[in-house]
C-alpha cells in the first residue's frame, strides 16, 4: 500500500519545475551575455571604425588644385 504525503512530488510537478528553472537560467545566461557584448571594448571612436564610401576615395582626382 502507498500512501502519498505532501512531501511527495508528481512527475509533472518535477518536469514543470525543471522547465521552469531551464527558462530562468536561458533568460539570465541571454541578458548577461547581451549586457556583456553591448560594453565599450576600447576608446577608440566609432569615426575610426567607419570604411569611407568609394566615391570619397576618388574625390581628389576630380579636384583642381
Amino acid at each position: 500500500m502507498n500512501i502519498q504525503t505532501s512531501t511527495q512530488t508528481s512527475s509533472v510537478n518535477q518536469v514543470l519545475g525543471i522547465s521552469f528553472a531551464a527558462l530562468a537560467m536561458f533568460i539570465v545566461g541571454y541578458t548577461a551575455t547581451r549586457f556583456y557584448l553591448n560594453q565599450p571594448t576600447d576608446t577608440t571612436t566609432n569615426e575610426s571604425m567607419v570604411i569611407p564610401h568609394q566615391a570619397s576615395l576618388w574625390s581628389e582626382l576630380g579636384s583642381k588644385n
